[in-house]
């Protein structure tokens, strides 16, 4: 008979189930923090009003990214709430962000030796989660401000620590930036205080909502500016429960119903255990004997897409039952630039540079995003746009790229893939349509040292396709709904 466990949600330790059927429930009751969080990222708080809210870029029905398939499909950066303003870059994902643990330094092997934060380049760094002690880094860039224990309501204190960390801080950013949702801090406070929900707030922090200005005090100690923090920290709480990190993909699913809850799953097509066997260079369904000398073919996708919550044990095989699918570290994996993205010029978005200044890390370290929901959402209508600066449109399409980036550097290749700047005429700053409509690949944005683990790895068309058909078995069937 199989098993019936339970998935478990994310730190604020709400619990989605999975039934017998494959069918995901709904969460737990959301606690009042979690309501209050929840109201806010659904509620378009923003200048112009009524303008933008944070699901404007991070839908939870598209994967948690940017619901306008034209513009992922072309321009990829968001539009802000005020008439003509853009972003730069392409909005990350939210969903599972709350499991990033604060940024720092550490032993990372072949990679820069950072990890943690939130936003592409980690300047979310969620210090309040260390006691406010930032890493001992050079900030050549702007660091987000941090909320600390202070900042919470001492009888409050012991229940809330648990939501400080990087997605509190990068809550505080998305309200006050001019090309996002354009609106004040005390504007953010008075639109809560005023809102339908109103006493969501009184509930989560045992007191009422204060924007008074205090004009004779520094900006940092105003009331307003304390409740700005506490509504950023419930968006933070939120984001951290099982209404957002719900763990409730065909993979989770598949993996409690099996009887071993190990690979390869009962419940998988063949292709996609094969797709499992080639992500982790296993062979656990006897079907990957394509490697040098019968031994198991690797597309190493585990060396960065393979991570699971601080405290809970690795997960060598991908078979712990909240694999994240990302490492919350940097890498650099030779991406185009992207020509289609609005007033922003080669060589201006370095990603972790931008934030730390040391020699040992190269321009075009950006952090690995997860791959839970990389294709929820997909259809004939719907696009979506992948690394950074989106540059590719399709989970096929960066598949290949991985497989074949550097093939077009050797020789009288069996691909016939070339440089598209090779080409006569040639392409340059090739768009992602115009490199598979050449069999070409632009160089990268920056010189790119992953000459190991992205570039040549030998997958046939049918191994690339079996490696799709997995990273689609990621999509959370579980789809939060607006309050």
């Amino acid at each position: 008979m199989k098993s019936k466990n339970l998935i478990i949600g994310a730190v604020a330790g709400t619990i989605l189930g999975v039934g017998s059927a494959g069918q995901a429930m709904a969460a737990e009751e959301l606690t009042p923090i979690e309501k209050l969080g929840k109201n806010v990222f659904f509620d378009n708080i923003s200048i112009p009003g009524n303008k933008q809210g944070c699901y404007s870029c991070h839908d939870p029905a598209k994967g948690w990214i940017l619901p306008n398939s034209a513009i992922n499909n072309t321009t990829v950066v968001a539009p802000g709430a005020a008439p003509h303003a853009l972003g730069n870059i392409k909005p990350p994902a939210n969903g599972y962000a709350s499991f990033s643990p604060p940024f720092r330094s550490g032993s990372f092997g072949f990679i820069p030796p950072w990890e943690g934060g939130n936003f592409w380049d980690g300047r979310a760094e969620g210090c309040g989660a260390t006691g406010g002690a930032c890493p001992a880094a050079v900030p050549a860039g702007g660091v987000s401000e941090t909320i600390t224990l202070s900042d919470i309501p001492s009888s409050k204190q012991a229940d809330y620590e648990k939501y400080l960390g990087p997605t509190a801080d990068q809550a505080l950013n998305p309200f006050p930036n001019a090309v996002e949702q354009n609106i004040r801090e005390k504007n953010v406070c008075q639109r809560v205080k005023t809102a339908k929900y109103k006493g969501l707030y009184e509930d989560a922090f045992d007191q009422a909502i204060d924007c008074s200005p205090d004009p004779q005090l520094p900006v940092g100690q105003r009331a307003y500016h304390k409740s700005f923090k506490l509504i950023a920290l419930s968006l933070a709480a939120w984001q951290a429960s099982s209404d957002v990190n719900s763990f409730s993909s065909t993979r989770d699913k598949a993996l409690v119903e099996d009887p071993d809850h190990k690979f390869p799953l009962t419940g998988f097509t063949d292709k996609e255990n094969f797709g499992h066997d080639l992500f982790y260079g296993r062979n656990d369904s006897g079907q990957n004997t394509g490697g040098p000398g019968g031994r198991a073919k690797a597309a190493r996708c585990n060396a960065c897409h393979n991570g699971v919550p601080q405290g809970e044990p690795a997960d060598p095989a991908g078979e712990a039952p909240h694999q994240l699918y990302t490492d919350n570290r940097y890498h650099h994996i030779g991406v185009p630039f992207n020509r289609q993205i609005p007033g922003v010029a080669k060589g201006e978005k370095i990603g972790l540079k931008a934030h730390v200044i040391a020699d040992s890390i190269n321009p075009g370290e950006f952090r690995t995003p997860t791959l839970r929901n990389v294709a929820k959402g997909l259809g004939a209508n719907f696009k979506k746009a992948y690394t950074h600066n989106g540059w590719f449109k399709s989970v096929e399409s960066l598949v290949h790229f991985y497989n074949t980036r550097d093939v077009a550097d050797i020789p009288g290749n069996n691909l016939g893939l070339k440089r598209c700047e090779d080409l006569t005429p040639p392409i340059i700053n090739a768009t992602e349509k115009e490199a598979l409509q050449n069999n070409c690949w632009p160089t990268s944005e920056f010189p790119n040292p992953a000459v190991f683990i992205v570039g040549n790895l030998g997958l046939t068309p049918e191994e690339e396709d079996a490696l799709v058909a997995y990273l689609k078995t990621f999509s959370d069937e579980f789809t939060p709904a607006k309050p």
